[in-house]
């Protein structure tokens, strides 16, 4: 806690006893001047004494009411060492409930803590010290020809131009809009519901289900069937390898993808009409679930 002034020092080495001659007092206040009615009034008291000695803890003032019209809230107590010898940082904090009627000075109750040494225990005392208090108002105002003139005129209303929020909303507002119908459309909400079919995606979601419970050449083989139903279905009709060039011009946004269509149609015919040991040619369920993949990313972008 930092303090703007030094409101008292005082030096009680002379009024101890031998055993405590090095101990003493200071007292610092934030501004020993203009508090008000419910204002917090916040003091430092220091006490210095010789490096053996201890500070009692039970002698130390207790939060609470110290007369009508003052409150101690709260007492912090920090230990330091300072040119050989301890010191005490007694951080107070009092509430003044005083209503003044004209500037005066108020009166802290002083108190006193007990020091141990090794040569016994001693007492020092902390004496009371004052502060200024203001009152809120003036006693008798000035005397005015009408009543309002006692009254402080209404502050102007002041005038915020709207133009700029108002701007801001109706683009965020818009970009939320866009965002909703962009939404919609990818998931088929009203009133996108009539789009065409994305089989592929559908097919893709399901195979790689599939493939994380099942795997083996029996899953395959089925894998690949559904495969050429969700193709045939995508061409209207059965479609075979040879009848791929034509299905690429219909379909021109698979056209990328003719390689791998060319792979596909080759491993299936290979699987169901060739020879058992062209089974294994590398294209597993792993190739094929990312082969359908690549057929949904593509139904999504026509």
């Amino acid at each position: 806690m930092r303090y703007a002034s030094l409101a008292l020092a005082l030096s009680l080495s002379a009024a101890l006893p031998a055993s405590a001659a090095a101990a003493s007092v200071s007292i610092h206040s934030a501004r020993p001047f203009g508090y008000f009615v419910g204002d917090l009034i916040r003091v430092r008291v220091d006490i210095s004494a010789a490096a053996d000695a201890t500070l009692s803890a039970a002698s130390l003032p207790r939060p609470g009411p110290l007369t009508g019209s003052l409150d101690l809230k709260d007492v912090v107590v920090r230990e330091a060492s300072a040119g050989g010898g301890k010191i005490w940082h007694l951080d107070l904090t009092y509430q003044n409930f005083y209503v003044a009627l004209d500037v005066r000075n108020i009166e802290i109750p002083g108190f006193a803590v007990g020091v141990t040494t090794p040569a016994g225990a001693d007492t020092v005392k902390v004496p009371a010290w004052k502060v200024g208090v203001s009152p809120l108002r003036e006693i008798v105002p000035e005397r005015k020809e009408r009543a309002d003139d006692y009254l402080r005129p209404d502050v102007p209303a002041l005038l915020v131009d709207e133009t700029r929020p108002r701007t801001v909303a109706v683009a965020l507002a818009a970009a939320a809009s866009l965002s909703l119908i962009a939404v919609a459309r990818d998931r088929g909400w009203p009133p996108f519901q009539r789009r065409p079919a994305r089989i592929f995606s559908a097919l893709a979601r399901r195979l790689a289900a599939n493939a994380r419970r099942a795997s083996g050449d029996e899953a395959l083989r089925l894998a690949i069937l559904e495969v050429h139903r969700a193709i045939d279905a995508v061409n209207g009709a059965s479609l075979l390898a040879e009848d791929l060039p034509g299905f690429l011009d219909r379909r021109p946004e698979f056209a990328v993808l003719q390689p791998a269509m060319e792979r596909f149609f080759a491993a299936s015919s290979r699987r169901f009409f060739g020879d058992a040991t062209d089974v294994h040619d590398g294209f597993d369920m792993l190739a094929l679930v990312e082969f359908v993949a690549a057929l949904a990313e593509r139904e999504r972008a026509g």
